[in-house]
């Protein structure tokens, strides 16, 4: 037995407990099933370690999330600290990993995120990248003012440079036609944009 197998199988063995007496065929089979978890669920971290090894780290905070139809991802709108916006990919949203990302996204909008992003060429057109989250870590809910002019612009750049759309979200989400602005009246005016969806 290789050294890795005996580490499973102890570990598997401590997990499920001692073995009671007369017992022995199914303590060995709840020990079995529980090191090849242990082995399926290391390989499934050693990925998502390796995912973080190549990520891009940035300081941003999430403006919005929506479901994209047709791939089953979350679209994340983030703003970095230079005040453009980033548009994120999660994995599906019909896989473990996605539905996840989903629901902790949904949770951070407004809040100031270290995210941890990678660059994945898509399935169906190689020569096409998504930039795709793996990991968020919170900082809290994101207080700082945003200036007018910058939150104007982001709205707009929400709309893809649509001045109509823009000025109506900005309008129907009840911001000040002038002064800062927080980032939840900025969230809440990229909620109004016509393609926007809560998720």
């Amino acid at each position: 037995m290789n050294p890795r197998d005996l580490e499973l199988t102890l570990a598997a063995a401590r997990a499920v407990g001692p073995c009671p007496p007369g017992e022995e065929a199914a303590w060995t089979d709840q020990v079995r099933a529980r090191a090849i978890h242990l082995y399926t669920l290391a390989d499934t971290v050693g990925q998502d370690l390796q995912r973080l090894d190549a990520a891009k780290q940035f300081t941003a905070t999430l403006l919005s999330l929506r479901l994209e139809d047709t791939s089953t991802r979350g679209v994340l709108i983030v703003r970095n600290t230079s005040g453009e916006l980033e548009q994120l990919r999660t994995d599906r949203g019909d896989s473990d990993a996605g539905r996840a990302m989903i629901e902790r996204a949904r949770a951070l909008v407004g809040h100031r995120l270290r995210v941890y992003r990678v660059n994945e060429q898509m399935a169906g057109n190689p020569k096409m990248q998504v930039r795709t989250v793996v990991h968020l870590t919170d900082y809290g809910p994101d207080t700082d003012p945003v200036h007018e002019h910058s939150a104007k612009e982001n709205v707009l750049a929400a709309a893809e440079g649509d001045t109509d759309a823009a000025r109506r979200a900005w309008l129907d989400a009840g911001l000040p036609e002038t002064g800062s602005v927080s980032v939840h009246q900025l969230a809440a005016a990229l909620a109004k944009l016509p393609d926007a969806d809560a998720g």
